[in-house]
């Protein structure tokens, strides 16, 4: 024992600078103190990151909700949908136009000099359908003049002999306007001729 304390002290006195071996030594000692100080930081840090995104809640990302209709535009937070399909149009009721005009109208009944022994006569307009729609006023052998109407005339209780009856006819969408004249005999069966009635029936 006391000779490997003396060898190891003879080596120590036969170093030439002992001061810069014990710094050496120190530095060597060192290096894993300072690699377990950084190890355990590194640990650390990891520790905390983890610990961080356990107690923040998962955050998702919301898109947008964009519903076109039309013009107008409504924006919410719920998804994401885009119309693309064309816009339905509504259906436009359709109008159909007619000729401001009065258009071909004639008498159809009674027909010219033909002889009649209805009672009531029945005067029977006609016109086209594609002009707008008439109305018209009448007299009978010259009276009076009625009010306009668009309802079928009837002639009741007529005296027997030549009857002459009288149409003024305007259009009800313009200014145009005429007249018509139509001459029938009557051959009835009235003994006692009373005086002809004249009456509005139903529309044409």
């Amino acid at each position: 024992m006391k000779n490997t304390v003396y060898t190891v002290i003879q080596w120590a006195k036969k170093l030439p600078d002992k001061k810069n071996h014990v710094e050496f030594i120190t530095a060597v000692l060192s290096v894993p103190v300072m690699l377990t100080v950084i190890i355990l930081n590194l640990n650390n840090l990891s520790q905390q990151k983890n610990n961080v995104q356990k107690q923040s809640p998962a955050t998702t990302a919301v898109p947008i909700q964009i519903v076109i209709t039309g013009d107008k535009q409504k924006t919410t937070n719920d998804s994401l949908i885009i119309n693309t399909s064309e816009p339905t149009s509504t259906p436009t009721p359709t109008i159909i136009s007619c000729i401001k005009a009065i258009g071909p109208v004639s008498i159809i009944f009674p027909r010219e000099n033909e002889v009649v022994s209805n009672n009531p006569v029945c005067v029977t307009i006609s016109s086209e359908e594609k002009y707008c729609s008439i109305k018209w006023s009448y007299r009978l052998d010259n009276g009076d003049w009625s009010d306009y109407t668009d309802s079928n005339i009837c002639l009741r209780n007529l005296m027997n002999g030549t009857r002459i009856i009288q149409l003024k006819i305007k259009s009800t969408n313009s200014e145009d306007a005429a007249t018509l004249q139509r001459s029938f005999i009557y051959q009835g069966n009235n003994d006692q001729n009373p005086t002809p009635i004249a009456s509005a029936s139903a529309n044409l």
